[in-house]
């Protein structure tokens, strides 16, 4: 096994979802792990009515694409995904690829720029109303799969994460969470990929630099730590707020103050960020 992985007893059964379905791939280790597990499970080759998925905002570190990309040249094709907008200003969606995908934010501030309100004011997502991750993740998603039938949604995860797992279990449409199913924890997830030549190479091996680098839903410590190591990229989330005399929290400083403030020394954790693809 990987890097000293230890499948566990019964994982195969619980990694061999139904299909049509969608394994939602956001360019982290978890998911990709849960990717690896599903293929041993249909040795290695995915029935057509199983895609797997990435969704692109556009600001994902560089490392990110990069993981996603090993990861389609050695196990399986994967379909990139970005939010986009008809002629006619309505939502769609268009299909990229490691060399067309956007990286400066362009779905985002798409996305940013169709929802205004009040005299052209624009809404930016915040903790409560999280427009980005409904619209750019499953909605895109959606828009995708188009006619298909009863296809089932597939996240990673994990079983360490009982309270999330919980959540959405109590939902009329519960996804598929195998990693959940099977008992696989963080544990599993960092022992299968420590030597493995495929691993996501983020800076400080920290999984703060995860999914939109600078996501509000991040604390302040890690966009400080964000800001210490690669300050630029917090410049789109000062753009924004700029632009809409408006943050993305409340009662926080806004991003702008928090790259300032990164050189000071303040204390902070290097834990679980929110996965943007947690549909909450």
């Amino acid at each position: 096994m990987p890097g000293g992985f230890t499948q566990h007893r019964g994982a195969v059964s619980d990694y061999l979802i139904e299909s049509p379905a969608v394994i939602n791939f956001s360019g982290g280790r978890s998911s990709g792990f849960m990717l690896w597990n599903i293929l041993q499970a249909y040795d290695g080759k995915l029935p057509e009515d199983i895609k797997v998925i990435f969704c692109n905002t556009g600001l994902e570190h560089h490392q990110t694409y990069e993981f996603i990309h090993r990861i389609e040249m050695n196990w399986c094709a994967v379909v990139w995904l970005e939010y986009t907008l008809t002629p006619e200003g309505k939502a769609s969606y268009a299909e990229v690829s490691y060399e067309t995908a956007s990286r400066r934010g362009e779905p985002f501030t798409k996305l940013i720029g169709k929802n205004t309100h009040g005299r052209g004011k624009k809404f930016l997502p915040n903790p409560v109303a999280r427009i980005c991750t409904v619209n750019m993740k499953i909605t895109t998603v959606q828009k995708y799969m188009g006619d298909t039938v009863d296809w089932m949604s597939c996240i990673g995860l994990r079983s360490d994460e009982q309270r999330r797992v919980s959540r959405l279990r109590s939902r009329i449409n519960p996804p598929l969470m195998p990693m959940a199913d099977a008992g696989h924890s963080n544990q599993d997830v960092r022992a299968f990929w420590n030597g493995h030549p495929l691993d996501l190479q983020l800076p400080l091996d920290s999984n703060i630099f995860g999914n939109c680098v600078g996501c509000f839903l991040k604390g302040y410590g890690k966009l400080e730590a964000i800001a210490r190591e690669e300050p630029w990229q917090l410049d789109w989330w000062i753009r924004q707020e700029q632009e809409s005399g408006a943050t993305f929290v409340k009662n926080r400083p806004d991003y702008k103050t928090i790259k300032q403030d990164a050189h000071k020394q303040r204390a902070f954790d290097f834990g679980d960020t929110i996965d943007c693809f947690c549909t909450d």
